[in-house]
């Protein structure tokens, strides 16, 4: 799943906003100095502010000093990253999350040029459906069509009746998605989430999917820089982002995010509740990307199901 299905995602934040977590430390202390010179003379104010205040100025020159060397594992990532990476943890605490225990973990690692990554990807360079099946790797995902029925048909019958998606369509997803459970996914959510917000690429989006993120491994015990994902931060074999996990997984049985039976269910889960939406499976299929070339791909891998479905 591309992260195009948070339809709702306010404007890309600017680094104007991290700024302000800076500003606003010394924000409160300029006004005092300026009400102190108003009231004693310029001459009371610098003693004043020296007795009073000394303690705030030795605080915000300790939070000046950690924003330039926060403990993050900084191997490989530039200095002014890593001062950005401090703003979104000092961001974070603000919001009541604590991310320092992952930035030190020695899985952290920031994905350089993410932003390019997303910008060149298949569907936004790619316009014939022709090249674009050859870069999916269709033929492939074509041949694996009928060993996947044959061992998951109880499932998908199940799912076709409980959610009333056709089987061979949730066949397309996963099969365009993760190849039928290949592949996982070479990078870590978190990470992604991060090195969006550093590069200042879909700064809100990322910030957002960050929190769902953090809640869905609170409620689930999983330790979040054990998980895979897309370079965008989708995870399992149905390339759900964490907005989607949070609302539409279907953790029947306790197995985790590659256990091909809830991905099954939760793929069905989450094209009904569209199909509801949009009135057709066509449009539901839009909500998990919108890309015309995927919903091409989706249906005809669909098609190509039903022909090895008995």
């Amino acid at each position: 799943m591309k992260p195009y299905i948070y339809l709702t995602q306010k404007k890309s934040t600017s680094y104007a906003k991290l700024a302000c977590l800076e500003l606003r430390k010394n924000t409160l202390l300029e006004q005092i100095h300026r009400i102190l010179q108003h009231i004693f003379g310029y001459a009371v104010t610098i003693g004043l502010s020296i007795t009073f205040l000394g303690g705030e100025f030795i605080h915000a020159q300790s939070v000046k000093s950690t924003t330039q060397s926060p403990e993050i594992n900084t191997q490989n990532i530039p200095a002014n990253i890593q001062q950005r990476i401090a703003l979104i943890e000092s961001q974070y605490y603000d919001m009541g999350w604590d991310l320092s225990e992952y930035l030190a973990d020695n899985r952290f690692q920031y994905i350089e040029g993410i932003t390019e990554k997303f910008t060149s990807s298949a569907e936004r360079r790619i316009e014939s459906f022709e090249d674009y099946k050859k870069i999916l790797a269709y033929e492939i995902k074509k041949n694996k069509l009928a060993k996947f029925y044959n061992t998951y048909s109880t499932e998908l019958l199940a799912a076709e009746k409980e959610f009333g998606i056709p089987k061979e369509i949730i066949m397309g997803i996963l099969g365009v998605e993760s190849e039928f459970g290949r592949y996982k996914g070479s990078y870590n959510p978190l990470n992604a989430y991060i090195s969006m917000m550093a590069e200042d690429y879909r700064y809100s989006f990322a910030e957002a999917q960050l929190i769902e993120l953090l809640r869905f491994c609170k409620r689930t015990s999983l330790d979040i820089m054990s998980l895979q994902s897309s370079y965008a931060g989708a995870m399992s074999y149905a390339q759900f982002i964490p907005y989607s996990l949070n609302r539409w997984w279907k953790n029947s049985e306790g197995q985790g995010l590659y256990h091909m039976p809830d991905n099954i269910r939760s793929v069905a889960n989450y094209l009904a509740h569209f199909m509801e939406i949009e009135g057709n499976i066509n449009d539901a299929i839009l909500r998990y990307n919108t890309s015309s070339l995927y919903q091409q791909a989706v249906l005809s891998l669909a098609e190509d199901a039903k022909r090895v479905v008995p």
